[in-house]
């Protein structure tokens, strides 16, 4: 045993991040294993730290089988702690590897990811920080999506904060956590629950295909291509997924707000439709080119190399985001 934080017996370190040093520990009060965020150094009571609090509690209030729960938030000589859920499985980044996955296993977990996003929205937590490294399949097969309302706090929340005010300063692994961004996290514009379903749809058209779209070879690059690049439809790369994913993740990740996806519950709602058009052999059905979803116009859901709406002001912006965003960095030098 490493020690002891408050009534939790340290048993490992399992990693780090920017709080502080991770721990699988054992909670003495109920039995219970858990992954222990503890913070380096005691630190005063300032309103950084009262923030940090309040996130923790409005993290804690959620309950649902895909998130991983925050039990116990708390101080021991000085120094804050966080007990969470501790989680064994596989990342999603550990099981793509490059290579797509099966469609119907990586169209089910992505469900209950949207799942997971439909209800923090709805008590007004986005995650901010969503990709491949913060989502875990468990060992029965149930994602777990880590570090909700805390991307505050974390390695990659940081890294998309300093997207807009100073790229500059971001080193090449930055690209792993940006290619996740939506576009308006790119501009340092304001954040909604749309940008969790943006890095959602692009999580999925990684799954499917073994592709991230928007990735680049370095970080400004990268920023641009979330801002610029329309990928192409994913069955253009993997010709057995119906059309049906192609007008799904089309509006998952269109840059125009008012097109994108309008809830995480819709998004779950339109991943299910997608497994119903999965032959077992992959073979797409004759009627994969269902109709518009109740309640939409014909022409709302479109392939993504047809999803060019509200691009000329986004190349408007981008240009206007750019030169804030280097004006940014040189003042802040």
């Amino acid at each position: 045993m490493l020690g002891s934080i408050a009534h939790y017996n340290l048993l490992e370190r399992i990693g780090e991040g920017v709080l502080g040093d991770v721990y699988r520990a054992r909670d003495t009060k109920v039995g219970r294993t858990v992954a222990l965020k503890v913070q380096r150094e005691p630190g005063p009571d300032t309103p950084r730290q009262d923030r940090l609090v309040d996130d923790a509690r409005a993290a804690a209030m959620m309950s649902h089988p895909n998130i991983a729960t925050l039990f116990d938030v708390g101080h021991d000589e000085g120094r804050l702690y966080l007990a969470y859920e501790y989680v064994q499985g596989t990342t999603l980044r550990q099981q793509m590897e490059g290579r797509p996955m099966n469609p119907r296993h990586a169209l089910e977990l992505a469900a209950q990811v949207a799942d997971a996003l439909d209800h923090a929205h709805s008590r007004s937590v986005v995650h901010k920080d969503l990709r491949p490294d913060t989502i875990v399949e468990t060992a029965k097969g149930s994602a777990k999506v880590l570090d909700f309302g805390m991307s505050a706090w974390t390695r990659g929340g940081r890294t998309r904060a300093l997207a807009a005010a100073a790229p500059a300063s971001l080193g090449e692994e930055a690209v792993t956590v940006l290619s996740y961004a939506s576009p308006e996290q790119a501009l340092g514009g304001g954040v909604d629950p749309r940008t969790d379903i943006f890095s959602l749809g692009t999580i999925v058209y990684e799954m499917l295909t073994g592709t991230n779209p928007f990735v680049g070879a370095d970080a400004a690059t990268t920023l641009v291509n979330l801002m610029q690049h329309v990928p192409p439809p994913p069955s253009s790369l993997v010709p057995e997924l119906p059309r049906m994913v192609d007008m799904v993740l089309a509006r998952a990740v269109t840059k125009d707000l008012a097109r994108r996806t309008e809830s995480a519950g819709r998004l779950a709602s339109e991943l299910r439709r997608c497994l119903d058009n999965l032959e077992p052999r992959g073979r797409e059905p004759a009627d994969a080119m269902a109709p518009p979803l109740v309640g939409k116009k014909p022409g709302d859901l479109l392939p993504l190399e047809d999803d060019r709406g509200g691009l000329g002001v986004w190349w408007i912006v981008g240009a206007l985001g750019a030169g804030l965003a280097a004006t940014v960095y040189f003042w802040l030098k």
